[in-house]
């Protein structure tokens, strides 16, 4: 029982910090086995033993590194070992035990993160559009007083402060999701310029085609290819109509939707030059 509590208490930690974990619990025995049905550890995404123990050894090892194997994958799955080196089944562990065993891997992936840049109207907006579709949001913007609870209600994350500074202290990768709605054009571009490169899923920002014009000739002259400026989504969504902040965010996540399921929609960004 207090072992299980660990276990518990790990993937609670985890999970609440947005990390990807497995939970591989024992659920059939047939012989002699190292541990018992119910027997649970917990993997992350490395496959490092962070709690628990299914009776250490081979079959440990093994059950970490398929742990590891399907946190990559995405996917849950159940899987079954034969302890036995006469064993003609396809997971054969070199073990004197004898018996078999299956266990369940019980994948936590964590949520698609999304980065709001700016808290404005739109940004107010979107926020609460991506709460109910299940996103993980930060809100940033150097206005301390935008940032507060009556604003953005539920929301992870609001951080005040320099956005550009503030965003190298955020590990951004292929789950994550950035909007650029600052409040000033030169906002925008600096805040493009400090995740162009940096390997997120999606960056979509806000703008006329005059603006973001400039904003791209700006950065080519810094270095940043056509290729680098092609992956950003600007004019940022889908063609619906509309132009109130309301309708501005139900197009930018119905944009995101899309890409996310490989929908073909008309992207506002395909007529930006």
């Amino acid at each position: 029982m207090i072992e299980d509590r660990r276990v518990l208490s790990k993937l609670n930690e985890y999970v609440k910090k947005n990390q990807s974990v497995a939970m591989v619990m024992i659920t059939k025995i047939d012989g002699p086995t190292p541990r018992g049905i119910g027997s649970t550890i917990l993997v992350d995404k490395n496959g490092n033993l962070l709690e628990g123990t299914i009776g250490g050894g081979i079959l440990e090892e093994r059950a970490k590194r398929d742990a590891a194997k399907y946190i990559k994958k995405k996917e849950s799955a159940l899987v079954n070992y034969s302890l036995n080196n006469s064993s003609e089944s396809a997971n054969v562990l070199p073990m004197m035990c004898g018996g078999n065993v299956s266990i369940f891997i019980k994948v936590y992936s964590p949520q698609e993160k999304l980065i709001i840049a700016g808290a404005g109207h739109v940004s107010q907006k979107v926020s609460k559009i991506a709460k109910l579709l299940g996103y993980y949001v930060t809100v940033m913007d150097e206005r301390k007083e935008r940032l507060n609870s009556e604003l953005f209600p539920n929301i992870e994350n609001l951080i005040a402060g320099d956005i550009v500074e503030n965003l190298k202290e955020v590990d951004i990768d292929s789950n994550t999701l950035i909007i650029i709605v600052t409040h000033g054009h030169k906002y925008d571009e600096e805040v493009l310029e400090a995740v162009l490169r940096r390997n997120a899923g999606y960056i979509g920002m806000i703008g006329s085609i005059n603006k973001i014009k400039t904003c791209f000739e700006n950065l080519l002259k810094k270095g940043y290819s056509k290729e680098e400026l092609s992956k950003v989504y600007t004019p940022i969504g889908i063609d619906i109509g509309g132009e109130t902040p309301e309708e501005i965010a139900l197009s930018i996540m119905a944009e995101i939707q899309a890409i996310k399921y490989g929908k073909d929609v008309p992207h506002l960004s395909d007529n930006k030059f």
